[in-house]
């Protein structure tokens, strides 16, 4: 599609700026509460989708009303959660009637006690075509509120829901920008899995960019930290070297986590296959005693990140 052939019923974007405005109201008068931590890298395979179940499954268990949004047409999350043969399940259609509609996020129901879901799925690719041509008529605008207005469509959305949850996270597609600037647009926190491999690193410095182009229209938004995956836990100089290096890629703008993940692929698949996390297939009677222990050695890993990604949050609330 060229800029000549512009469909002439795109969203009308009023209604996104004027969120836009409360947004920025509430954040001077401090009233703006960072809930909403968007997990993002420019690279697929990093551990990403796991990341945003199984974090959304512990801190839900714990009590905290959380939404779990996934803007990736993979639709990851259902096989994570088990869901995906469920109601839940709905290809993205939720989804994109609310982004193209703008109307709320509302979720399709719960994957687990206070875990509600928007699942993501082939139908976003509406979504991102109607993201491309916001942006490429906006290019054409003189206006620059014009010009960044159009990564504000998800922002709007949430705003009218984000009250109604403690904590909401994007699962943000990684090959798709228009998505992941939406995503930075309507986000408080910033939160980075990553591998070693040069590849994972790129694709981090890559959100990197896009962190700062979204602060154009989102100053408050901050990075979290990178949480690093698929490393061998015996392997503690290789842990630092790798955390070291994460370090210098982003000049000291956020945190390396402590808490790595480590790559067991046996209890991942199984995990996935049984749409389970590991915290809850640690305690599952009908799991293979052989690869008992790497669940329980895995869901460790991933109660203790839970825990230090809350903390790490905590102390940036109390520093704003």
């Amino acid at each position: 599609m060229t800029t000549s052939t512009l469909p002439l019923d795109l969203v009308d974007l009023t209604e996104v700026k004027k969120a836009l405005r409360r947004r920025a109201q509430r954040m001077a008068e401090g009233l703006h509460e960072a809930k909403v931590i968007v997990v993002s890298n420019g690279k697929g395979g990093v551990g990403k989708s796991s990341l945003s179940a199984t974090l959304c499954a512990a801190w839900s268990s714990a009590g905290l009303r959380t939404l779990l949004i996934e803007m990736d047409e993979q639709g990851n999350n259902g096989e994570d959660l088990g869901f995906n043969a469920s109601a839940l399940s709905d290809n993205g259609e939720a989804q994109a009637a609310a982004i193209l509609d703008g109307k709320p996020l509302t979720p399709t129901g719960q994957a687990r006690p206070n875990l509600y879901v928007v699942p993501g799925g082939e139908v976003l690719e509406e979504i991102v075509e109607e993201l491309y041509c916001q942006r490429r008529l906006a290019a054409r605008s003189g206006d620059p509120a014009d010009q960044l207005a159009w990564m504000g469509m998800y922002a709007a959305a949430l705003d009218a829901v984000r009250d109604q949850y403690d904590v909401i996270v994007l699962d943000v597609a990684p090959g798709s920008e228009p998505l992941q600037l939406q995503a930075l647009t309507a986000g408080d926190l910033v939160l980075i899995p990553s591998k070693s491999d040069p590849s994972s690193r790129k694709g981090l410095r890559t959100v990197a960019r896009r962190f700062g182009l979204a602060r154009g229209l989102n100053p408050g938004l901050r990075l979290l930290g990178v949480v690093v995956f698929a490393s061998n836990v015996s392997a503690t100089k290789v842990q630092s070297n790798i955390k070291d290096q994460l370090t210098r890629d982003l000049q000291g703008a956020a945190p390396v986590f402590e808490q790595t993940i480590r790559h067991v692929e046996s209890a991942a698949v199984a995990c996935r296959t049984a749409g389970k996390t590991p915290q809850e297939l640690r305690s599952s009677k009908d799991i293979d005693t052989s690869l008992r222990r790497s669940v329980r050695a895995l869901a460790g890993d991933y109660q203790s990140l839970a825990i230090e990604i809350m903390q790490a949050k905590a102390a940036l609330d109390q520093d704003s």
